[in-house]
């Protein structure tokens, strides 16, 4: 295990997992107060709070305090009648803390509405990586996102390392490019948690038939939230911006019908 310093331990949580620190130690134990430890989701541990049965055990528990996603203290009795068998004695208190990951937005397209969409996503807690096929428009000068990426749709779109925890909006500059990025999301082995893409009526029910003849299945057209974002009467960029993002929310928080704050 490599060891965890107080400068790595946000690199090493950035995608998500469980922060470990010994807070008491008592007696004979391998444990020493402020020992720290990140468990990962693959239960893979950098760091370590002793070693041996006891760290063993506290990635055990760390993962069951990911799915959970409940921090607490767990107090582990050290002696060989304990729980553990050890045989040193003492007493050790840990501390678990689950970490979540920024929730990521993949944006394809920086044009009006994606500089919009960037700057709304971002103040709701979204990291945004800003995507576009136009040399310029993915830059910091034309659009405020936390990562930019410019090329060719076909590979960004296919190449990139999306997961499917992560959020898509997709708003590109043409109907061409929003149906090649689309098609590459589409046929990922896991559809993102959110995909949504601008465009009229007509224009979807057009593209949504071609992809019908090229064997897209309805049950992967019906994951893309199109057109994009709750109907709240949007018209201009900032405001559709708002509806895409709160859309968004309902998807992460689980809501199927919208009600007023009051019911």
């Amino acid at each position: 295990m490599s060891v965890l310093t107080l400068t790595n331990i946000a690199e090493t949580l950035k995608n998500g997992g469980v922060y470990v620190v010994v807070v008491a130690a008592e007696g004979s134990t391998p444990a020493r107060p402020g020992a720290k430890m990140a468990v990962l989701a693959d239960g893979s541990a950098f760091g370590t709070v002793g070693g041996g049965i006891l760290e063993t055990t506290a990635i055990e528990e760390a993962l069951r305090r990911l799915d959970s996603k409940n921090a607490g203290l767990i107090e582990y009795e050290m002696g060989k009648d304990g729980p553990l068998g050890a045989e040193c004695g003492g007493k050790v208190t840990m501390f678990f803390e689950p970490i979540r990951p920024k929730m990521k937005l993949w944006l394809f397209g920086a044009g009006h509405v994606g500089r919009e969409i960037a700057k709304a996503s971002a103040v709701a807690g979204w990291h945004v990586v800003a995507c576009d096929d136009r040399p310029g428009a993915a830059e910091p000068e034309n659009i405020t996102a936390n990562e930019y990426r410019t090329g060719d749709y076909d590979d960004l779109a296919g190449n990139s390392p999306i997961l499917q925890t992560d959020y898509v909006a997709i708003v590109t500059a043409g109907h061409e490019g929003d149906e090649t990025v689309l098609k590459n999301i589409l046929s990922r082995k896991y559809i993102p948690m959110y995909v949504g893409m601008m465009g009229s009526k007509y224009k979807i029910e057009e593209m949504f038939a071609r992809l019908r003849r090229e064997g897209f299945s309805e049950e992967q057209l019906s994951r893309v939230h199109a057109p994009i974002g709750l109907n709240v009467g949007t018209v201009e960029p900032g405001e559709i911006a708002v509806a895409v993002v709160a859309e968004m929310l309902a998807v992460k928080h689980g809501i199927e019908r919208i009600r007023k704050c009051s019911e």
